[in-house]
């Protein structure tokens, strides 16, 4: 019996970009954004190579399938399932490389999504997130889902477990995102490595209490009480250095009314929580002026959290 469904040559599924972390919840907390994404078409092949014949992207991204986040999730799918066919692999990148929005996440996100629709049987999104997880390791050198279950599951999520995969969608109150994304450009690989290996004691249960109080706030739609939970103390201050102008720019987005200001992932970008669009507008130009006092230019995104995740499109 064929594991894909006859009739069906190609298929293109978009992934949403994420901003992980969220301050307090590093490596296990993450959200989708709507804003921006990436899609990666799938085309039948009958020789049983995975080849990507174009990437549309202004960064220069890999085109051997074992170095590629999509090809390498999507060459790791097949061999476990067993499918011999073979693809070749359209990527259109809407995330720019090293933006801290998850763009080798959604690369692979998107590569087995649309495999899982050629499926008889699908898969479930956690095993989704299993398969992603290969790309994503040879993108950051670690294995952690904060960008990939986020863009697979949508809305917030907290991954309790990676082995097995353990994803709780955590509710959440009406928020807009800011998205800064200044023109740097800040590799995971190198983020990661200027952390310490060890963390003191008593930082460690200030963070937790922190990260406790960031979950009951999202449960309970406390707005101020994320407010004043939302402050990390571990990651943040060894990566700031990494970004000019970091504690001017999330100051000035508290100043102008920022629910709480972090870093999207491993940086560049800030992620900062508004109560609403309107807020959010001030917020981003308040954050954007204050880049340009640094003569540090900027783009920056307005987005509710996408609550849906990955899709194939019809």
């Amino acid at each position: 019996m064929s594991l894909l469904k006859s009739g069906i040559s190609q298929l293109s599924a978009f992934a949403p970009a994420t901003s992980a972390n969220l301050g307090v919840g590093f490596d296990i907390m993450g959200l989708a954004l709507d804003a921006v994404g990436d899609t990666v078409t799938l085309t039948k092949r009958n020789d049983g190579q995975i080849v990507i014949e174009k990437i549309n992207s202004i960064s220069g991204l890999p085109l051997e399938p074992s170095k590629n986040t999509a090809s390498y999730a999507l060459q790791k799918m097949c061999e476990e399932l067993g499918i011999t066919c073979g693809f070749s692999l359209q990527i259109d990148k809407g995330i720019a490389l090293g933006s801290g929005m998850g763009g080798s996440a959604a690369s692979a996100v998107a590569a087995v999504v649309a495999l899982n629709g050629f499926l008889v049987n699908p898969v479930s999104r956690e095993k989704l997130v299993e398969f992603a997880l290969y790309g994503e390791e040879i993108a950051s050198g670690g294995r952690h889902a904060d960008n990939v279950a986020p863009s697979v599951f949508g809305g917030i999520t907290l991954i309790r477990n990676l082995e097995p995969i353990e994803v709780i969608n955590l509710p959440y109150p009406e928020l807009y995102c800011v998205i800064i994304h200044p023109h740097l450009q800040v590799e995971t690989k190198g983020a990661r490595g200027i952390l310490s290996p060890t963390v003191a004691l008593k930082k460690y249960v200030e963070q937790s209490a922190q990260l406790a109080a960031t979950v009951c706030a999202l449960y309970t739609k406390d707005i101020e009480l994320l407010r004043r939970a939302m402050q990390d103390l571990i990651i943040e201050p060894q990566r700031a250095a990494l970004v000019t102008g970091y504690y001017a720019v999330k100051q000035a987005a508290l100043d102008a009314g920022a629910i709480s200001a972090t870093f999207s992932g491993s940086g560049p970008s800030l992620l900062a929580f508004c109560a609403n669009q309107a807020q959010a507008e001030v917020v981003a130009q308040a954050m954007l002026a204050a880049f340009q006092e640094h003569d540090i230019a900027a783009d920056h995104w307005i987005s509710p959290i996408n609550p849906h995740g990955a899709y194939l499109i019809a």
